[in-house]
């Protein structure tokens, strides 16, 4: 309110700092391809170096890399038994996020899980994904009943 031509300045700034980065970005794609065109033999192992750098410098311990090594023979198991990987690792990452807003919502809406969907563009969305579950529940079923 008080900065006004401050705050336009930075949002000009960003929108200037974006269109600047898309020629990095063609550069950037450009380069990965040649990368990816490396042998996987040489690949793998390299990526597999920067998993157990990266593990072990966010703590600077062990226990970060072990645990990441664990987790990549589950991940390995899972694939090879016919599960997803990809749902488990956003449940991992984005877990905890979503525990502790949940928990603030609850706290906000003192308990009552009816306010989620007090709102109409809410309780819309929450009508779509009832929706959509019953229609792949009745799939589901369906399929099963027909041989």
């Amino acid at each position: 309110m008080n900065n006004a031509p401050a705050v336009y300045a930075i949002f000009l700034v960003f929108i200037l700092a974006n269109l600047l980065l898309i020629p990095l970005g063609i550069a950037a794609i450009k380069g990965a391809k040649q990368i990816l065109r490396a042998p996987r033999e040489l690949l793998l192992p390299v990526i597999l170096l920067f998993c157990v750098v990266g593990s072990f410098a966010i703590n600077n311990s062990i226990f970060g890399v072990v645990l990441m090594l664990a987790f990549g023979l589950v991940a390995y198991v899972m694939e090879q038994n016919g599960f997803p990987v990809a749902p488990a690792i956003l449940g991992i990452v984005l877990g905890a996020m979503l525990e502790e807003n949940f928990i603030s919502s609850m706290i906000k809406a003192d308990g009552e899980f009816t306010k989620f969907v007090s709102r109409p563009i809410a309780g819309g969305l929450a009508l779509a994904l009832a929706l959509i579950l019953l229609w792949a529940l009745l799939g589901i079923l369906n399929r099963r009943r027909i041989p």
